[in-house]
């Protein structure tokens, strides 16, 4: 099996980040750890060098928004020194939604700057919002993570040439898993959203990232997981090209 891919991974929200960060490293699995604010991203670069194995994205989840300064000349500093973004984008549901003018206006900032860097967005009961902003500001590299809307919204995503990253939690619903059978084989990538998920019951942990491939690879009707692997590497080298 190639090497595998998680593609949105909270590293800071594990109490032993830095045995998992280690971890992460020796099982050889490309992750691509996700932050919710510019300071955090700091903080994360401070601590690790980021690796063949470990990136970091600078992130502003969408959930902070008038709860949490967005640091605005921290995501400027230091976008230069990653090529991916995330977690960002829009959160609409009822508990956000007395921020949706902020989420936007930040939102709308970030995917400006970020025209040429890969991005993994977070877009809750916001589709038209969301595929409006990216497709305004040209962002191309976009990758939808955990998507749960509509059909109509997602081939209009898939249009844009969005990509989508799809967690074991998203297969355990009709919902999810009527919308993974949908995305095209050439658009797919696994993501863990640990700590996030869970995997048979249990909290997500990074050996069990192989877990989350076997299973979708059995509900696209793949029978070797590998395939799937291979398939998820080549999306990621056309996504970086």
């Amino acid at each position: 099996m190639s090497k595998l891919i998680d593609m949105h991974f909270h590293l800071d929200f594990y109490s032993n980040h830095s045995q998992v960060y280690k971890q992460i490293n020796q099982l050889e699995q490309h992750t691509l750890c996700v932050t919710n604010q510019p300071e955090i991203f700091e903080t994360c670069i401070e601590l690790y060098q980021p690796t063949n194995y470990v990136q970091f994205g600078i992130g502003f989840h969408p959930q902070n928004a008038g709860k949490v300064r967005f640091g605005k000349a921290s995501f400027i500093r230091n976008l230069s020194t990653t090529k991916y973004v995330g977690e960002v984008g829009l959160d609409f549901s009822k508990e956000y939604l007395n921020y949706k003018n902020e989420q936007i206006e930040i939102f709308d900032f970030i995917c400006k700057k970020s025209c040429d860097k890969i991005m993994s967005v977070h877009c809750r009961m916001a589709e038209q919002q969301t595929y409006e902003i990216l497709k305004k500001n040209g962002n191309r590299k976009v990758i939808i993570h955990w998507y749960s809307g509509n059909e109509i919204w997602l081939e209009k995503f898939i249009n844009l040439g969005a990509y989508f990253s799809v967690n074991f939690n998203m297969m355990g619903s009709v919902n999810g898993k009527q919308i993974i059978k949908r995305i095209p084989m050439e658009r797919i990538f696994v993501e863990s959203d640990g700590p996030f998920t869970k995997v048979h019951g249990k909290r997500y942990s990074i050996e069990k990232l192989g877990i989350v491939y076997d299973e979708l690879a059995g509900l696209i009707g793949i029978n070797d997981a590998g395939i799937l692997s291979k398939q998820i590497a080549k999306n990621y080298l056309a996504l970086v090209k």
